[in-house]
Order: structure tokens, then sequence, then C-alpha cells
């Protein structure tokens, strides 16, 4: 009995740890959707829309491994967070858009930072706070009723949203540690 139940799970392993067919995987690098996340398939939400399509999907941890400081990428992510999180805080007492979105995908996390002028293509230009805010809840998956009120004790379920990302240094000293990210070519639409 022993031995039958050994031979049997052997022939099960060997079948399961087969090598794949590599070439679905290079067909798929190939096409325009690239590295995009299996788990926002069949497609991703469109709340957002990207003005950069000649650049391939890529992973965050792509994003967070390349070679180059300063660089372009065209991500699918889920907006899991925002700083500040009042709308009617999303622009400085000058008018400048300065917010700082937690992104994630299944292979990082990040914060990207939407600022000044592509906080205004991000928002459509200078939007009214109830219109912000019904922007952001999409972006983070908050339901709400009719009347714009969050309904309490339904779990958030942020949607897959395309955007862009643009890499670059803070200290030309430091290029690596003072490294952050930005959304950019990046639109909210309603």
């Amino acid at each position: 009995m022993y031995l039958t139940t050994l031979l049997v799970l052997s022939k099960f392993s060997r079948s399961m740890f087969q090598p794949c067919d590599c070439r679905s995987y290079e067909e798929r690098l190939s096409s325009k959707w690239a590295r995009m996340p299996l788990s926002s398939f069949p497609w991703c939400s469109h709340i957002t829309e990207t003005d950069y399509e000649d650049v391939p999907f890529v992973t965050l941890m792509n994003v967070l491994t390349d070679p180059e400081v300063t660089a372009k990428f065209r991500c699918v992510v889920r907006v899991i967070g925002a700083f500040p999180w009042k709308a009617e805080d999303f622009r400085s007492p000058t008018g400048t858009y300065r917010i700082r979105l937690t992104l994630e995908d299944p292979t990082a996390r990040i914060h990207a930072f939407v600022y000044a002028e592509d906080g205004e293509e991000f928002f459509g230009g200078y939007s009214a706070v109830d219109v912000l805010t019904r922007k952001m809840s999409k972006l983070l998956g908050i339901t709400g009723s009719d009347d714009g009120t969050e309904i309490t004790g339904i779990p958030r379920n942020p949607p897959w949203v395309p955007c862009c990302i643009k890499s670059y240094y803070l200290d030309k000293s430091d290029v690596w540690g003072s490294r952050n990210y930005r959304i950019f070519a990046t639109k909210v639409v309603e």
C-alpha cells in the first residue's frame, strides 16, 4: 500500500512540475499587454485613460528594479490609499495639486505623487470638492449611495486601472536614495 501510494504521488508530482510552454509567455510579453497582472484580467477598469500608448505594460516590480533612475512606465495598478485623504486638502492654498497615492499590483507596492499640472490632467482641471471626492472614491473602490455619502460596512474593492508612472530623483548626489515616482499622462474619467 505504501509503495503504491508513493508511485502514484511521484507520477502526479512529475506531471504537475513539467516544464511550461514558454511560447505563450513570449507571445504575451510581445503583446501590448506585456506584463499586465493576470489578476486584472479579463480587462482593467475604464476609470482612467492614459496618453502613453506606445509603451508596453510592466509590473511595479519592474518599475522598482529598472536600472535607469529616470524613466517612464505604464502599469495596471490598484489605488489603495491617498494622502491627504480629504478631497478639500488635495490642493495647496495656492491651488497646486499635491497628493500621494499608494499603488499596488501583485508584485509590489509604491507611493506615487500627483503634483501640479499632472494633478490638473489627472482630475480634469480644477474640479469641485464633491467631484474630486467621487473620482477618488471610484479609484479607491469605496461604495457610495446616490446622494454621495459613503456606505459603511461594505469592504472596499479598488478596481485595476491603467496609469503612467515617471521615475525621477530629487538629489543628484544620491540618485537612488532620493528616487521618487510621479503619475503623469493619466486622467480619471467620470
